[in-house]
């Protein structure tokens, strides 16, 4: 098994640095990962843990050199 996918935790540095190494927004990583951009803030603050599956996910894209596809800020109207 390669190595990126033994460790399925991340520390709120690793995570910033991740996201920053994508090319990626905190508030667009939170798009990008199907959450809020506040839970991408508590993940890079140590509030909240990252979940695996993101952990995964990330570190599966910098080995790959894939970039990711943000979704673009919703549009909300009156």
């Amino acid at each position: 098994m390669m190595s990126w996918q033994r460790e399925r935790r991340m520390t709120p540095r690793q995570y910033k640095m991740a996201v920053k190494s994508l090319g990626m927004t905190l508030a667009g990583a939170g798009r990008f990962l199907g959450t809020s951009p506040r839970t991408a803030f508590r993940y890079a603050s140590g509030v909240a843990t990252v979940p695996p599956s993101s952990v995964l996910l990330l570190r599966s894209m910098i080995h790959h050199g894939d970039q990711p596809v943000v979704p673009p800020i919703p549009v909300v109207e009156d």
